[in-house]
């Protein structure tokens, strides 16, 4: 089996990596103009990006992707938290040895069902995860925990900036037919806590430009904006609460 290689995408947040305390082993891809004020608080785990392929995430997702020593490659965001997963009615954490092994079996599983790409949860809440749907085939993957079972010839779409992690998994779908998510499992971040990262390019207006051109792509079908929050439909167009779904049949 191939080597894990876990890959920590990071960008102005040297200092403030909580996810490689998750991961210790773990190398933090940054842009080469920063990659100094990195090694200098994570010696050794640091791997430099070109500037010119650096600068969004979807330009250093998919440096990670063609540049990553190893055919499988779990991508993180550097912002996590805790890993965790319920069971026995509980929330427990991995510890780091636990975690690596958790994403070896996941990458297992996920080549013999045949997808290319594999995720956990999203959502942390209990009422998200349904013992006896361990598992989905057609539940979204996203950026911040995705794992990638090489080359699978899929590269995050730039026009897509803020929505790319939808794009991407939708992406996989339409060739695969099925990606692979562990429902049991979740990850806890700071999105929009930390100064750095994505953070300075996310606007309302930025948002609903993404959407649109997801609508257009996918049709309104698949990606459709409102969504739900709580459990009810948004009124609207509000695309921070989008609704996606494939029209397949299956988990």
């Amino acid at each position: 089996m191939p080597d894990v290689h876990v890959a920590i995408r990071s960008y102005k947040r040297a200092g403030r990596v909580t996810t490689l305390k998750l991961v210790p082993d773990a190398t933090v891809w940054v842009p080469e103009s920063q990659a100094a004020e990195y090694e200098a608080e994570y010696p050794g785990r640091v791997r430099a990006v070109p500037d010119e392929r650096d600068g969004n995430v979807c330009r250093k997702s998919n440096a990670i992707l063609d540049l990553a020593p190893s055919e499988w490659v779990l991508i993180l965001d550097d912002d996590i938290r805790r890993i965790c997963y319920w069971e026995g009615g509980r929330r427990h954490q991995f510890s780091p040895d636990h975690l690596m092994a958790f994403v070896r079996d996941s990458f297992e599983e996920a080549a013999a069902v045949g997808a290319r790409l594999w995720g956990v949860n999203q959502n942390q809440d209990p009422m998200a995860y349904a013992t006896q749907r361990p598992f989905a085939l057609l539940a979204p993957v996203l950026g911040p925990f995705a794992g990638h079972l090489m080359d699978h010839g899929i590269r995050y779409d730039e026009v897509m900036f803020l929505k790319e992690d939808y794009d991407f998994w939708l992406q996989h779908i339409e060739r695969y037919r099925r990606t692979w998510r562990v429902n049991k499992v979740h990850y806890i971040h700071d999105h929009g806590k930390l100064p750095g990262g994505v953070v300075g390019m996310r606007s309302l207006a930025a948002e609903q430009a993404c959407a649109e051109r997801m609508v257009r792509r996918w049709g309104s079908s698949v990606y459709r904006l409102g969504g739900t929050t709580g459990g009810r439909a948004c009124k609207g167009n509000n695309p921070l609460n989008s609704l996606v779904r494939v029209p397949i049949p299956g988990m």
